[in-house]
């Protein structure tokens, strides 16, 4: 396949493709970690998963689907057999373009018993339904939005606060599901009965009447203060009313319906916001009239769940044994105060009871993400050969993770070990987060001070506010990296600069000094001219709208990177966005400044059979390098969630030039040192390495005038010669270097 796409590339030399820029979703680099390979190095990381299992392919075994609250987006896992029976899950984003787009919360369950799960999802002030019509492949129907339900003021929708997660089962035991909500202040249990049995005689209708005024005669206004035996209707408890009567609002519960003892009645888990714990109820009622009877505010008695900020359950099979299991996961939309640890946030109890008399056993506290990379949250990526021996090295920074010495950011060295392996050589690279109080760590390498030695930095949050710091790079070109953190360079401060913003180092006015893009956390494009030097630079703003790019909060916090990616030597700004996609401006350096023009890419979509958009998770950060060695840059993308997503390039790698009567000879190809050129007219030279840089060039003034190159401090591999005429590339020929 390599040779395949070797021989493309060549073929195409001197044609012009049209300007599109393309990717596929890979998974193939293989990532080892404390010894281990990850099975599903690129899932994306998981911070508020909230899990359902669903049918996803044609075998009868259910899939997993999560939707992540943080991320706002779907992930879908198949069971895998291997060839000793054995089940495990396996990362396939193939079928998350297939479900319709989704916020908050989703759960999947079958209302119609049709043997397919129906989605169950957010709609302002309620509640969506999607009927699973799926027959080849997957499909939804939306018989909906919102779910009405009758009431005292007659039908109205089926309420429930953005924040929380119902619970959608058969309470009464009639065949058709019910739903069970905290009512509007978050103090109530209200059941919503479906009536889709009783006047119809089937489970296909969604027709619900509310019973009553809080079910289980229960009140709680809090998390550990339930109060039992209620006449929620005529007697009010205590502590339900402000002074002015006012009902008090405490929105933010969690859910669920099971039953515990095996009596055959449905007792109750709920989490709330402002509590750690989860609540076990204890139904002591009938089959018609559940009556709660006590709490267990420690559930289960053994590992009890605790997250430090509203946890919620979820009741699936997820060890493949045919008995549901618990899970359980923060329920937020972000680190609140930077409590939660989101490196393990997905608890998982096995269920070694049955599905209606569980007995659960604590298993472990990163369900699916320890066969992931999954750094907490805000993975920040970037390539860099670090150790020196010819290959691109991975360093990640993230937004922080608890450790002994309180909430800090780190970075991780993965160290290419060659053939598309990584492995992961440290979490704490040059031992930042053990020395200093930071967070959301950015890294960055680039020159920063002139010399030609590509330096590392990075751009942080710390308590003082924004930091930009970069370690001057002691080594010779190509070598491995000298860093001392004691000699770290702190930038001026910049103006305008904040929590949320993505610097980017690059010459845009081509004046020979590191200007300062940053991508903003309101959606816009900051540009800020280095009037001062390369070793002093002083940043001036110069546009604060750069290509037009105005403020928009769905696509903001846009993180930047440059790269060539069609390789025509010219620069394409990639800009990514909070919402998970990415746009490129193709040529960056020729585009209007007034007025950018965004070219089309996409992601190969298995579904559609084509390239589309497709989501990638959130607040998305892109790192640029040719990782298998096919000429063609790969993108390698952070997600809030803290993981990565490995998209490999597609891009046709583009040489515009005009064949005519005009001849060179570029020799010798392979080369083990020098590279000559003999052409016969005046020409300008170019040697251009993988990522599209040029790293050095001439002018020939004369015909017939040999050129000639020295590659000795380079490293062995790819690189590019490329001869342009009055401004305009004639010929561009590949030169391999072997030593």
């Amino acid at each position: 396949m390599k040779k395949l796409i070797l021989l493309l590339i060549l073929l195409n030399l001197g044609k012009s493709f049209g300007q599109s820029f393309t990717f596929k979703i890979d998974n193939s680099i293989n990532f080892i970690q404390n010894g281990q390979s990850l099975r599903n190095t690129f899932a994306g990381g998981l911070n508020a998963p909230q899990f359902s299992t669903c049918k996803l392919n044609a075998d009868e075994v259910e899939d997993l689907v999560i939707f992540d609250r943080t991320a706002q987006k779907i992930f879908t896992f198949i069971a895998k057999q291997d060839n000793s029976g054995k089940y495990s899950w396996q990362y396939a984003p193939e079928y998350e373009t297939a479900f319709p787009s989704i916020q908050n919360w989703m759960l999947l369950v079958d209302y119609d018993k049709d043997g397919k799960k129906d989605i169950f999802a957010y709609t302002s002030s309620g509640i969506k339904v999607y009927r699973n019509v799926s027959t080849t492949s997957i499909a939804w129907e939306l018989v909906a939005d919102p779910i009405y339900t009758t009431g005292y003021s007659g039908k109205v929708n089926l309420y429930i606060a953005t924040t929380d997660l119902p619970a959608i089962t058969d309470i009464d035991n009639d065949g058709d599901l019910d739903i069970v909500v905290f009512d509007s202040s978050g103090n109530f249990l209200l059941f919503h009965k479906n009536f889709s049995q009783e006047n119809y005689k089937d489970a296909t209708h969604l027709e619900f009447k509310r019973i009553g005024d809080c079910w289980g005669n229960l009140f709680k206004e809090y998390f550990d203060d339930a109060r039992f035996d209620q006449d929620c209707g005529s007697n009010t408890p205590v502590g339900n009313s402000t002074a002015n009567g006012q009902k008090v609002t405490h929105a933010g519960n969690s859910i669920l319906v099971i039953d515990l003892d095996g009596d055959g009645l449905k007792d109750a888990l709920y989490g709330y916001i402002g509590a750690t714990n989860i609540a076990a109820l204890s139904n002591g009622g009938t089959l018609d009239r559940t009556s709660f009877k006590k709490a267990d505010y420690n559930f289960p008695n053994q590992h009890p769940i605790n997250f430090e900020v509203f946890p919620a359950v979820y009741y699936e099979d997820v060890d493949f044994d045919g008995i549901k299991d618990l899970i359980a996961a923060p329920n937020g939309y972000d680190n609140a105060l930077q409590t939660v640890n989101f490196q393990e946030s997905a608890w998982f109890y096995k269920n070694t009871g049955k599905n209606d008399f569980p007995k659960f056993e604590f298993q472990q506290t990163n369900f699916l993400q320890n066969s992931m990379i999954d750094l907490g949250e805000n993975a920040s990526p970037v390539f860099v050969d670090i150790d020196g021996d010819g290959d691109k090295d991975l360093l990640v920074g993230n937004a922080g993770n608890i450790t002994s010495t309180g909430y800090r950011a780190n970075i991780s060295l993965y160290e290419n070990k060659g053939n598309k392996n990584f492995e992961l050589k440290t979490n704490d690279f040059l031992e930042i987060a053990k020395a200093q109080q930071l967070y959301e760590i950015k890294p960055f390498v680039t020159d920063m001070n002139g010399d030609g030695v590509d330096d590392f930095g990075f751009t942080a949050n710390s308590p003082k506010g924004m930091t930009i710091q970069y370690l001057p790079n002691k080594a010779a070109k190509n070598a491995a990296f000298a860093l001392n953190l004691s000699e770290a360079v702190t930038l001026p401060k910049i103006s305008n600069l904040s929590n949320g913003d993505s610097p980017l180092f690059f010459d845009l006015d081509n004046d020979g000094k590191k200007d300062l893009l940053i991508g903003k956390g309101s959606g816009r494009i900051e540009f800020q001219k280095n009037t001062g030097t390369n070793q002093a630079p002083v940043y001036t703003l110069a546009k604060e709208e750069l290509g037009g790019v105005t403020s928009d909060y769905l696509s903001g916090n846009l993180s930047l990177s440059v790269a060539d990616l069609n390789g025509d030597g010219k620069m394409e700004l990639i800009a990514a966005t909070r919402g998970g996609y990415f746009r490129i401006y193709k040529n960056i350096l020729e585009q209007n400044f007034n007025q950018f023009v965004e070219d089309n890419s996409g992601i190969w979509n298995e579904t559609l059979g084509k390239y589309a958009s497709f989501s990638l998770g959130g607040m998305l950060s892109i790192a640029i390098a040719d990782i298998d060695d096919d000429l063609v840059p790969d993108m390698m993308v952070g997600t809030n969630t803290g993981g990565l997503r490995f998209l490999k390039g597609t891009t046709p790698f583009t040489v515009t030039a005009t064949e005519d009567e005009r001849n060179s000879i570029v020799y010798p190809n392979p080369t083990t040192h020098f590279i000559h050129i003999k052409n016969n007219y005046p020409a300008e030279y170019q040697l251009i390495d993988i990522t599209g840089k040029i790293i050095a060039s001439q002018k020939g003034l004369n015909t017939n005038q040999e050129i000639v190159f020295d590659l000795s401090n380079q490293n062995e591999g790819t690189y590019f010669v490329r001869i342009l005429a009055e401004g305009k590339a004639q010929r561009t020929e590949k030169v391999l270097l072997k030593k």
